[in-house]
């Protein structure tokens, strides 16, 4: 389907009623698992790039990057119409005070403990990971000997999903939290109403990530008998979900379209 195809479709499906205006804005974009994608005008534009059995989900594929290509010239081209239709001219100078204000509001969010704690959460999960990569291998030969055996009474294939689970959920946050984070912060310091909403659900899905991530790192350490060698990354997520809820309260009770309905 090529981008005019598209820009025709995203019209008419824009007008259909089962979809959930902005349930995109504030879900943690893990379309396979969701239970809301066929209420989802993002995902019913281009479901191909968003499971990954699909050839146009895979980086290395050619197709991949042709979806990516049209997606953002399709966006290009519906940024231009609205532009025309508002009056704005996106070839303006670039407005310079503007420019320094979104620098400065990067400059705080980075040297924030949020910002700084979300960073290493990310680069603590890839040490630990490496860590213990021979554990795991050990781990899955011990599961599949197992399966193998069919011992009578015993079925290790729950835990086996468990732990593969686990590892898909803490791998999937892991550097999903920073931005959203970020994206938060920075709309604290904005006065608009807008944009004090839009910080408090990406809060608000940045803290879910959060407890999900908890609960994936409770299932790792208990399947590989890690418990404490886990403890320290349950004690990181900990602490930037407390810091978050204390700086964001409100986040806690924001209504998410289509999510928290």
């Amino acid at each position: 389907m090529g981008v005019e195809e598209k820009k025709e479709r995203l019209k008419r499906l824009a007008g259909d009623e089962q979809f959930v205006s902005g349930i995109y804005n504030y879900c943690d974009r893990w379309c396979e698992r969701c239970t809301m994608r066929s209420r989802c005008l993002s995902f019913a534009m281009d479901p191909d790039l968003r499971t990954k059995d699909s050839p146009r989900s895979d980086p290395g594929n050619e197709q991949f990057w042709e979806g990516i290509h049209e997606s953002f010239q399709l966006a290009m081209e519906l940024l231009q119409e609205s532009a025309e239709q508002w009056g704005l001219d996106l070839n303006a100078d670039v407005d310079v005070e503007l420019e320094k204000r979104e620098r400065r509001k990067e400059r705080l969010v980075d040297g924030s403990f949020l910002g700084r704690e979300s960073k290493a959460y990310a680069t603590a999960v890839d040490d630990w990971m490496g860590r213990y990569e021979e554990q795991f291998a050990e781990q899955l030969k011990q599961m599949k000997r197992e399966v193998d055996m069919g011992i009578s009474g015993h079925d290790p294939i729950p835990a086996l999903l468990d732990l593969h689970d686990a590892v898909e959920v803490v791998r999937w946050y892991q550097y999903f939290l920073y931005p959203k984070i970020s994206r938060a912060l920075m709309g604290l310091e904005d006065e608009e109403q807008d944009m004090m909403d839009d910080a408090l659900g990406s809060a608000k899905i940045a803290l879910i990530a959060i407890d999900r991530s908890l609960g994936a790192w409770q299932t790792l350490g208990g399947q590989l008998d890690l418990q404490d060698e886990a403890l320290d990354l349950q004690i990181c997520l900990v602490r930037i979900k407390a810091a978050l809820e204390h700086r964001m309260p409100e986040a806690l009770v924001f209504r998410r379209p289509g999510f928290d309905n």
